[in-house]
């Protein structure tokens, strides 16, 4: 068989193979809705919470917030694969979605977003991009190193009323910024009294910037006689970070803890 017969019969064999089909995604949470995004698989996302605001995913039918979510309305896209992580609520939304005959993958399931690397690679194995995603999760865990260590305590809360214990992403970031989180006494998100604000001393607190309009802004609670009182509160270091980079893993945090670094 000459060379140019047997090129043509091997483009032949191909084309008879079954193409690969594009995936009808959902993203129900913003963590591993960047992730997909990043990836380069944006155009196979027909569903996604509201919080994943990317601009490559604005053609996307929002289908709840992610810690809100309801498995039918989820079904009414027709996904192939659902993807999200342990942010997506409520607990039995993945055990609901394999009872809808879905195919449905909790790639990130520890709060404290420990595991956001492997989340990586799992959706490049998921999206047939292993090599991009080896190379994100490699690039993702050399910029969250730990910086170096410091008695400097971190109070992070989501409302002004509860903190940030061990087991949660503020805590992963505390760690990685080289500080020591105030409230690891507490197990997940707690909520505090006065006395627990002024027991904890911490030198730095941080509130989630969405409720400013409970609380009054920053302003307002650092007027509270309990956070005046703090070490926090006498130096002015009270700050706010949006929801999804203080208290949510994602491709972002190195940047956030870099700026926890200087605060």
């Amino acid at each position: 068989m000459s060379r140019k017969s047997w090129f043509a019969g091997l483009l032949l064999a191909a084309s008879a193979l079954p193409a690969l089909a594009a995936e009808r995604l959902v993203v129900v949470t913003p963590d591993i809705a960047e992730i997909v995004v990043a990836l380069g698989a944006a155009g196979q996302v027909v569903g996604r919470d509201r919080s994943s605001k990317e601009p490559e995913l604005a053609h996307a039918q929002v289908v709840g917030f992610s810690r809100a979510l309801n498995a039918e309305t989820i079904a009414g896209l027709k996904p192939t694969l659902v993807l999200g992580s342990a942010a997506a609520q409520p607990p039995t939304l993945w055990p609901q979605l394999k009872q809808l005959k879905l195919r449905a993958e909790e790639v990130s399931p520890r709060e404290d977003g420990r595991d956001f690397a492997e989340a990586i690679r799992k959706v490049g194995k998921l999206l047939g991009r292993d090599a991009a995603a080896d190379k994100l999760a490699a690039d993702w865990q050399r910029a969250m190193q730990p910086r170096p260590a410091r008695p400097l305590r971190y109070l992070v809360s989501y409302d002004g009323t509860l903190a940030a214990g061990r087991d949660t992403a503020p805590d992963t970031l505390i760690r990685a910024a080289g500080g020591v989180n105030a409230a690891a006494g507490l197990s997940g998100f707690k909520p505090l009294n006065r006395d627990a604000w002024l027991a904890l001393k911490p030198d730095v607190i941080i509130l989630g910037s969405h409720t400013a309009a409970a609380y009054g802004g920053k302003e307002a609670f650092a007027k509270r006689p309990e956070i005046a009182a703090t070490p926090a509160g006498k130096q002015g270091r009270i700050y706010q970070l949006p929801p999804q980079q203080g208290m949510l893993i994602g491709l972002g945090s190195p940047a956030v803890v870099d700026q926890m670094v200087k605060m």
